[in-house]
Parts: C-alpha cells; structure tokens; sequence
C-alpha cells in the first residue's frame, strides 16, 4: 500500500512537472512569436498589431503560470526569495501587457510609456539570479538556464540599440524554451531511484 502512495505521489508530482514545462515553453514560444512579428512586419495593418499583441501577452500569461507553478521546484531559502522577486516581476509585466491591449484596442497604437515593462523586467532579472540554485536539485545542470535568461534580461533593457535589445530578449526567450523542455524531459523520465543503504543485522 505504501509502495501504491508512492507511484501514485510521484505520478503527480511528473504530471505537475509536465505542466510547468508546457508553460515554460508557451511562454517563450509565444513572447518570440509577438517579438518577431513586430519585427519583421513593423507598422503593419490593425489587424496585425493586433495579432502581435495577443501573441505577447498571451506568451506573458504563460510565463506568470510556469513561474507560478515553478515555486514547488525550489529548494532553498535563496531561491524561494528569487521566486517570490520572479512572481513579483512578471506580475508588472502582466500589468503591461494589459496596459497594452487597452491602449491598442483605443488608440490603435502601442503605449508610450514602458514604466512597467522595464521594472518589471528589472525584478524578473534580479529573480532569475536568485532562484536558480534553488533549482539545481530538480533540474540538475539546466539550473543554469534561469542565468542564461538573467543575462538576456539585463542586455535587453540596459542596452536599448537594435538589434542588441532584441537579441537579449531572443536569448531570454530562448532559456525559457530549453527550461521547458528540460522540465518535459525530467518529467518523462521520473524521480531518481533513492540509493538503498543496507543495514547490517
């Protein structure tokens, strides 16, 4: 029976997990997809606009559920303060991309101002440093990725010459994407065995 509760408890914990990774990789997929359109279509129809911003806010949705659901993941008291920074961060961006759907739906154009984007960008990046050692015992060498979305972070909002800032959002985008799928692919393959001790008798 106890045996039965534990497949069963690791069972979910996986299925939590392939969740999380499904949300992390939504998040960069849809971010890059609303990024790259601005890109390569600039000041296109409304309708256009429009699909961009859905797209980028939609990637944003993602990210506020895989940061969310990556708090059970974190292993230490650093890390736990480095998600709570990372929740607090990407709540503005939430904000934002509500800031911008209102304005675009009005107006037809972005809004000027981007308080809320560049802080809350701003608490992702300081986040980011902290939670990713709370993260090596469930993600093993893909801890890292949070520091390699840190570095991305801070070239994007530091460095605000094209196509240097886009580069630096590519690249935070693209760690979110690699989280996810390291997420999926520890999922797949379940919990380590526990090494068993033997006790002399």
């Amino acid at each position: 029976m106890t045996e039965f509760r534990q497949l069963k408890h690791q069972a979910l914990a996986s299925s939590r997990d392939s969740r999380t990774a499904v949300a992390a990789i939504l998040a960069g997929v849809l971010i890059f997809a609303g990024q790259t359109g601005e890109l390569v279509f600039g000041d296109g129809s409304d309708a256009l606009l429009a699909l961009e911003v859905t797209l980028w806010s939609l990637g944003v949705v993602a990210l506020v559920v895989a940061i969310w659901r990556l708090g059970r993941l974190v292993s230490t008291r650093t890390g736990r303060i480095g998600w709570r920074v990372a929740l607090a961060g990407v709540a503005l961006l939430g904000l934002f991309a509500v800031q911008v759907v209102i304005t675009v739906a009005v107006t037809g154009d972005v809004p000027g101002n981007f308080i809320l984007f560049g802080l809350g960008f701003l608490l992702l990046f300081v986040g980011h440093l902290l939670i990713a050692t709370g993260l090596r015992d469930a993600l093993g060498r893909a801890w890292l990725l949070p520091l390699v979305a840190a570095a991305g972070i801070i070239v994007a909002i530091t460095l605000n010459v094209d196509p240097i800032h886009d580069i630096g959002l590519f690249v935070f985008e693209g760690a979110w994407v690699a989280l996810g799928v390291a997420l999926l692919l520890g999922a797949e393959r379940g919990p380590r065995p526990e090494p068993r001790v033997s006790v002399p008798v």
